[in-house]
């Protein structure tokens, strides 16, 4: 009780600095953080994992590829005898590769904004096989590892 009766009968200045001291230490702490998190988001060459929701299953229904900045639903429809792989983001898009199997990256074409995509397979993507997807956004790059099956 007395320290509280000498905090209330202390100077104005005094006052101030005891309640302001933590709010401007917390104030500081976030803004370090802020600070931090983007200087991380913007190292080059720091690709960030995306997550394969259960129960994809990429010959017969929408995947969903989630990250805390993205999410994608891809898809492989087929279309004339041509398999057609489509792709749908939450955010836009630079670019967009996609690799089946062990064969090389090819790059996806905008569907008419930066968040659909589509690329048409030269070879049938068959079950048991790794489809791999890299996505580039204006700040950083994403990758995925979806697993064929029905």
């Amino acid at each position: 009780m007395k320290l509280l009766k000498r905090f209330y009968q202390s100077s104005l200045h005094i006052k101030l600095a005891v309640i302001l001291a933590p709010l401007l230490a917390i104030g500081g702490y976030i803004l370090a953080g802020i600070y931090l998190d983007e200087k991380i988001e913007e190292q080059p060459g720091t690709a960030k994992a995306m997550q394969l929701q259960p129960g994809c299953r990429l010959l017969t229904h929408v995947c969903e590829l989630l990250h805390r900045e993205i999410a994608a639903n891809i898809a492989i429809e087929e279309k004339q005898g041509a398999q057609l792989v489509y792709l749908a983001t939450s955010v836009p898009l630079r670019g967009a590769l996609l690799s089946v199997g062990e064969a090389a990256p090819a790059s996806m074409r905008s569907r008419g904004t930066a968040k659909r995509w589509v690329l048409e397979l030269q070879e049938p993507v068959v079950e048991n096989v790794v489809v791999r997807l890299a996505l580039a956004t204006d700040k950083n790059h994403f990758f995925a590892e979806i697993p064929v099956g029905r």
